[in-house]
């Protein structure tokens, strides 16, 4: 379920990049030929880039996107690596929860005080809120490879290594 949730948020983030890219592409040539260029592009593509870069997290994470430094760990023998990927990925969570909540407390502020962006005057709650739910997701994704890295940690001593992604998962 994680697996079609981080798929289809991603899938969103790749929408938002096209409409991102037509819309300011739209603006320079407008700007350019007609020099009338459109009002709010800038606005709307920062919103949007909030939805790619958050709401990607997830699926990126899962199909093992991120950046992962291995020059000492790839030297460790696997059940060392299997408990140090658990500890990684608690202090991830640990990370996520503080920053989820740091940003919904953020946004709900942003609501409150009915905050607008400054030229086309949105609510900026909306895009704001694109930033917790995108960790949330990839706190659920990072939840699961943990409790699979759990049991690889405590089983059978030949698969006692880091689990790799989701990567067979639709």
């Amino acid at each position: 379920m994680i697996g079609r949730a981080s798929k289809a948020a991603s899938f969103l983030g790749g929408l938002a990049t096209l409409l991102m890219a037509g819309a300011i592409t739209s603006d320079v040539l407008l700007r350019y030929f007609l020099n009338s260029p459109l009002q709010g592009v800038d606005e709307i593509a920062g919103f949007l880039q909030v939805l790619v870069v958050f709401w990607g997290g997830a699926y990126a994470f899962q199909q093992g996107g991120h950046i992962r430094v291995d020059l000492v760990t790839s030297h460790l023998p696997g059940p060392v690596r299997a408990w140090l990927r658990v500890v990684t990925l608690l202090l991830g969570l640990a990370l996520l929860a503080v920053v989820c909540w740091v940003t919904t407390q953020s946004a709900l502020t942003a609501y409150r005080y009915q905050r607008v962006s400054v030229v086309m005057l949105y609510a900026l709650w909306p895009a704001m809120l694109l930033i917790p739910t995108g960790l949330a997701l990839m706190a659920v994704a990072m939840l699961a490879t943990l409790a699979r890295q759990v049991r690889a940690a405590l089983g059978p001593r030949a698969g006692r290594n880091e689990v790799g992604g989701q990567r067979n998962e639709a």
